[in-house]
Formats: structure tokens, C-alpha cells, sequence
């Protein structure tokens, strides 16, 4: 059975605590916003996540996912042992637990309210899945490495229960972000430009394969909202069919500094 409860929701001896919430714009129209709650400790971490759609939306399109993730670090490798993820897409529901051993093997387990016909999604070699991570470690990896000057130039194995997929991480030029009302960030931001390698799990659709904004660039930046404080993603940029797409982190927590941004109060 998948439970919640398989999570201890508490990382022995934490350290750091950051708190993030970020809002979606797309072609200037809120769409619905993105929170985070990560644990850190000397030797594990755990990250809590919630995302939804514009309640004004909801005659047309009803989207909340939740997702939670528990792992271990060793040698500043994030390793997770734990991940759980729930959506509700209008009346569909699907939930994903994924279980991952000390030899690189991931267990899934996954329900739905819907069956899908066959041959809807590309294939996943089930060999492909061995040392695997899920979307929020490979987020906490890539802000460890920035924190720690790395740079962004990384690839990561990634497979979130649904679809397996390399992130690809590459230098992109920093940009400044002068004081916004959307964001509480303001600074030198460093870029990283996000390419997805598709491996399976995606649709089989030839008109998807052909969409051009199916392989379009994402671009992140990630800064520091408060002096000395954690390297977190800050903004992301993505054109897309309908405009547009920004997100901004609009809310901040570390430890016992809060910022807020002005269109969030």
C-alpha cells in the first residue's frame, strides 16, 4: 500500500530549514504557484512540495500535486530512499511511490483512476532505471553545486514514476534582477540552461515529437535571496505556444529570516 506515512516528515538533527514559494506566470496571467519546504541535515534531507493551478481556473482546468522525498547524503551526494508523489488532474488521480535500494534499484509503485490505451507512451528500459533520481533531489543537487561554485555543468538521471528523462545542465550568462514587486529576490543571479533528454515514458504522439516547443529551452537562475544565505533557484524563463512562462519565488524562509514579496502580502 501507498501511505504518506512511509515518510518520517522530520530529518534527524536538521540544520537548515528553507521555505520557498514561487508564483507561475504565463504570458503575464497568473496560472498558480509552487511550494517547497526543505530539511537538511548533516547526513540526510527531505523536501515536501505542493503545486496548484489558479483557483480561478478551475472551470477549465483542475491541477494539485504534492510530492515528498527522503534521502540520505554522503560524500555532498543527495541519494534518495524514499519519494512519493500525488496529482489530481480534473477528476484523475495518480499516485507514485518510488523506493530506492543501496544497489541502485528503484521499486515503483503507481495507482490511477484512469487507464491509459496501450501504446499511448514511449517505452521505459526498466534497466534505465537503475540509479535513478527523483525531480526534487536533482533541483537540491544542482543548488548544492552552485552553492559550492560548481557550476551548473551536470547531467542527471531522473525518473519520476512516470517518465525517465536526463537533466542536462549547462552555463548559461548570470543576469542581474533589479527589485521586482513579483519576487524577493534582487541581485546577480547565476543561469543554468535546463535541456530534457527523453529516454521513455513520454507520448508517442507524432505531432507531440513534432511540437517545437516540446524541446524549448528552460533557463533557471538561482541566487541567494539574504546575504550568506542558501543558493535557491530564483526565477525560470520558458517560451511556450502561449506566451511566456516565468516563475518567481515571491516567498522566502531561512531559519528565522522571512521575505516576502509585495504582490504577496
Amino acid at each position: 500500500m501507498i501511505v504518506a506515512t512511509l515518510f518520517s516528515r522530520h530529518v534527524a538533527a536538521a540544520e537548515d530549514e528553507t521555505d520557498l514559494h514561487y508564483s507561475v506566470y504565463l504570458g503575464g496571467l497568473y496560472l498558480g504557484s509552487i511550494e517547497a519546504e526543505v530539511r537538511q541535515g548533516q547526513s540526510n534531507y527531505s523536501i515536501e512540495s505542493a503545486a496548484r493551478t489558479n483557483a480561478a481556473f478551475k472551470w477549465m482546468l483542475n491541477w494539485f500535486a504534492t510530492g515528498e522525498t527522503e534521502g540520505l547524503i554522503s560524500l555532498d551526494k543527495f541519494l534518495p530512499r524514499q519519494h512519493l508523489h500525488k496529482s489530481t488532474w480534473n477528476k484523475n488521480v495518480r499516485t507514485v511511490f518510488l523506493d530506492y535500494a543501496k544497489t541502485g534499484e528503484v521499486k515503483v509503485q503507481k495507482t490511477t483512476s484512469r487507464v491509459d490505451p496501450p501504446n499511448k507512451y514511449t517505452p521505459i528500459d526498466p534497466e534505465s532505471l537503475a540509479n535513478t533520481i527523483d525531480p526534487m533531489t536533482a533541483f537540491l543537487t544542482m543548488s548544492n553545486r552552485l552553492e559550492k561554485g560548481m557550476g551548473c555543468n551536470i547531467q542527471m538521471p531522473v525518473f519520476d514514476g512516470h517518465r525517465r528523462y536526463d537533466v542536462v545542465l549547462t552555463d548559461t550568462p548570470p543576469r542581474y534582477f533589479k527589485p521586482s514587486r513579483y519576487s524577493v529576490f534582487e541581485g546577480q543571479a547565476i543561469g543554468c540552461k535546463i535541456d530534457i533528454v527523453r529516454k521513455g515514458g513520454f507520448p508517442a504522439d507524432q505531432d507531440y515529437e513534432n511540437n517545437p516547443t516540446a524541446n524549448q529551452d528552460i533557463i533557471l537562475y538561482s541566487g541567494a535571496p539574504v546575504e550568506n544565505g542558501n543558493v535557491v533557484p530564483v526565477r525560470m524563463r520558458m517560451s511556450t505556444q502561449f506566451g511566456m512562462m516565468e516563475i518567481h519565488l515571491d516567498r522566502y524562509r531561512e531559519g528565522p529570516v522571512k521575505l516576502v514579496s509585495r504582490i504577496s502580502q
